[in-house]
């Protein structure tokens, strides 16, 4: 809002929830939070990513539905060594604070886990990129990944989704299957430790398109995606008929599938995003700037 003010523009911020009939007492520019072009007709759709201080701006929406993040981000002018700096600070933090988007207990090294084991964060069925960008549901993959864990004997350890144990009773569907599973099986896990105490321990991450999986890559671990978001490009892109292929992947990860997928969050999170932490946001509020004054010109064209 700041950022267009000072280009010249008076700005309405409409705070209830808004339709398609909304008219912003005739807005010429409407921008919306946590919409894309398909829920409603505006000028630029933004919200808060898979980091707390991390944040996109679009004509089209956000996460797989951005505009930039329909095919590859070029990183070949990401320097590497700065890459791999900058995101191993990122998960110093992450270690030393337990902090997450969702709310985390604190951390605890001495967690009893399996060994070798995959980590599964689910999410909730009402989760906008499961809605709009899942091929699976995710009483489905639950259900897909503890058998594929039987057969194969490959140990797995789910975390359930904080927003499942105080929302709907069709979420007990969920949790009963995970209980189920745990209670039947050598192989299967559940456990609600802080989620990176379970990306740090495991030897990669299945996931449909959860932001866990972006954490998961900032602690350099290979991860595996069921469905589409921002972040498939550095990623093994699965379906429910190639599992094992999938842990080839996680068990066979090199050094220069870690290292560019450094390069990526090192672009989504100084280039492709708008970090609000403190000493980030003048960088944040000129390229902000520079972006809407575009976004100005072409609506003006």
């Amino acid at each position: 809002m700041t950022c267009l003010s000072e280009l010249g523009h008076e700005v309405t911020e409409q705070r209830q929830p808004a339709t398609i009939n909304d008219d912003f007492n005739g807005a010429a520019f409407r921008i919306y939070a946590h919409k894309t072009r398909r829920d409603v007709e505006g000028e630029l759709f933004y919200k808060q990513m898979h980091l707390s201080d991390l944040f996109t701006i679009d004509t089209q929406g956000w996460g797989a539905d951005h505009s930039q993040m329909q095919a590859p981000p070029h990183l070949l002018t990401i320097d590497p060594t700065e890459a791999k700096e900058s995101v191993l600070g990122l998960r110093s933090k992450f270690l030393e604070t337990g902090d997450s988007k969702m709310a985390q207990p604190g951390r605890d090294e001495s967690i009893l886990l399996p060994d070798d084991y995959i980590f599964v964060p689910t999410q909730t069925p009402r989760d906008y990129v499961q809605v709009h960008h899942a091929p699976i549901s995710v009483l489905s993959f639950i259900r897909l990944i503890a058998d594929w864990a039987n057969e194969s004997k490959q140990n797995v350890v789910f975390k359930l989704h904080p927003g499942l144990f105080h929302t709907c009773a069709a979420d007990n569907d969920l949790i009963n299957a995970m209980r189920e599973y745990v209670a039947a099986s050598r192989y299967v896990f559940c456990s609600q430790a802080n989620v990176h105490d379970l990306i740090a321990n495991a030897k990669g991450i299945f996931t449909i398109n959860s932001g866990v999986g972006f954490e998961s890559l900032i602690h350099g671990k290979p991860v595996v995606t069921f469905g589409n978001c921002d972040y498939q490009w550095v990623t093994f892109r699965a379906n429910p008929d190639c599992l094992n292929a999938a842990r080839e992947f996680v068990f066979e990860y090199t050094n220069e599938l870690r290292q560019e997928a450094y390069k990526f969050v090192y672009y989504y999170v100084f280039h492709h995003a708008f970090n609000l932490k403190a000493e980030y946001v003048p960088d944040s509020q000129r390229r902000l700037s520079n972006y809407l004054a575009g976004c100005l010109r072409d609506r003006d064209h």
